[in-house]
């Protein structure tokens, strides 16, 4: 092959190479306000899973998530004021509240999120209140937070 034929195919590999790069999905930012409307939570203790998932759809905590990154989360006239942070699908919320299931605070994967809905997961490994039976447990919970827009 001549100088000039390898050189070609080299540039070709190189520029093929170059458009294949994976491009991250960008998602859009949470800010704003947002309303609990249903939350799912499975505990697993030294990884059995609980017979059936816990599910709240009384879940109605109000969240805003501002610009400045403080966010606010009320639920039952109690108001609780922390921190967060977005990188694409991961949300990271410090705040100290909680729920019979879960504390609130950790990083989140966006499972989907549009105009009006917010639907975030997390896992958490630790200590635990069965709240059917008040038996404390360790394990993991597997929560899935569902939220509308507030305007």
């Amino acid at each position: 092959m001549t100088p000039r034929i390898i050189t070609f195919f080299l540039s070709l590999s190189f520029i093929i190479l170059l458009s294949c790069k994976d491009d991250e999905k960008s998602y859009p930012s949470v800010t704003g306000k947002w309303q609990g409307t249903l939350l799912t939570a499975e505990i697993t203790v030294f990884g059995v899973a609980l017979p059936n998932k816990q599910t709240d759809d009384t879940f109605d905590a109000l969240v805003e998530f501002k610009s400045d990154g403080t966010a606010v989360l009320t639920d039952n006239n109690q108001t609780s004021t922390g921190t967060w942070s977005q990188n694409n699908d991961k949300l990271t919320l410090s705040v100290t509240f909680g729920t019979e299931f879960i504390d609130l605070s950790g990083t989140y994967t966006i499972q989907e999120i549009t105009d009006t809905k917010l639907v975030l997961y997390i896992e958490k490994d630790g200590s635990y209140t069965d709240p059917d039976t008040k038996t404390e447990i360790q394990g993991t919970v597997k929560a899935t937070l569902n939220f509308d827009k507030k305007s």
